[in-house]
């Protein structure tokens, strides 16, 4: 049987938006052509795929199922030319990233530099956003590749692919102004929750997580800031406002220096995950290259 795939892309315009005259001003075809190609799609297939209602027409329950695979018919046929205007204009390939503010300040930068070197001519455009908004954008297709943490809600998308890169370890920090705790002093968990504590708010994993190894110590942790901004916060506790919790790569070299303190407690430390999402469909031969790289460095650490 020889397949007309026009007839799927037209049957999935007037399957998502269930209105004949508007797709046929969108693809500049006359109603009475959109309706046979319709019909001649139910011919092929020998179902009905709509059905009269009282606000215009529906899909019936085999056109439900045919509207599935003609999505991703057309999702694939929009992927292949994308990939192939790519190929033919390589010049002017854009590479569009969102990374947030403290994931940018010290890992980013180097994954940047290896791309780079190794593809000097490809654009490369970088988001700064909430990571609600930066996985919205990518499912959108306006990123090509997130990089975060605390990527819980996309497990098991449908069009979101996730890649682990390394596992970050969390700690509790504060300045020096804030109170005299000795190096390595041991604060156990009932005496730290004492002290205006900044943590990351509590729908986030993170704050999931430390709740949780607080309550294997049997104490109930509570925060004076809820904060998701890691620059924020630590500019807030070298400010000697309290104990926050942090990743410690970025306050590794605050630590170093004296510029603040590390808080040790008698709870497991708090692991996070560094990761990559991508879209499954829709993948650039950029946004390929760029996952190696990434995978790449996760493999080395």
């Amino acid at each position: 049987m020889n397949i007309d795939l026009n007839l799927f892309r037209v049957f999935y315009a007037v399957g998502k938006n269930l209105n004949i005259t508007k797709i046929a001003e969108e693809l500049y075809i006359s109603q009475p052509a959109i309706s046979q190609a319709l019909k001649r799609l139910e011919n092929m297939l020998n179902v009905k795929l709509f059905e009269k209602s009282s606000k215009g027409i529906i899909l019936t329950e085999a056109g439900k199922i045919v509207y599935e695979h003609s999505k991703a018919i057309c999702q694939l046929d929009s992927a292949t030319i994308e990939l192939v205007k790519q190929i033919e204009n390589k010049q002017n390939a854009v590479l569009k990233i969102g990374v947030p503010t403290h994931i940018g300040t010290f890992y980013f930068p180097r994954f940047i530099a290896a791309f780079n070197k190794k593809y000097p001519k490809v654009r490369i455009e970088v988001i700064n956003k909430r990571s609600e908004e930066m996985i919205d954008m990518l499912k959108n297709r306006k990123l090509d590749i997130v990089i975060d943490t605390d990527m819980m809600d996309i497990e098991g998308s449908d069009t979101i692919n996730k890649l682990k890169l390394l596992e970050l370890e969390g700690c509790f920090v504060c300045s020096p102004k804030f109170y005299n705790f000795k190096v390595n002093q041991m604060i156990p968990a009932n005496d730290l929750i004492k002290y205006p504590l900044l943590l990351p708010s509590k729908k986030t994993h993170n704050r999931k997580v430390i709740d949780s190894v607080f309550q294997k110590q049997g104490v109930l942790i509570t925060s004076l800031i809820d904060i998701n901004s890691s620059s924020i916060s630590k500019e807030i506790i070298s400010r000697g406002v309290g104990i926050g919790w942090m990743i410690r790569e970025f306050v590794q070299d605050d630590i170093d220096s004296g510029k603040l303190v590390e808080i040790k407690t008698n709870v497991s430390p708090v692991m996070t995950s560094l990761d990559v999402a991508y879209h499954k469909k829709f993948i650039s031969d950029s946004t390929r290259e760029f996952i190696k790289i990434l995978k790449s460095y996760s493999e080395r650490k």
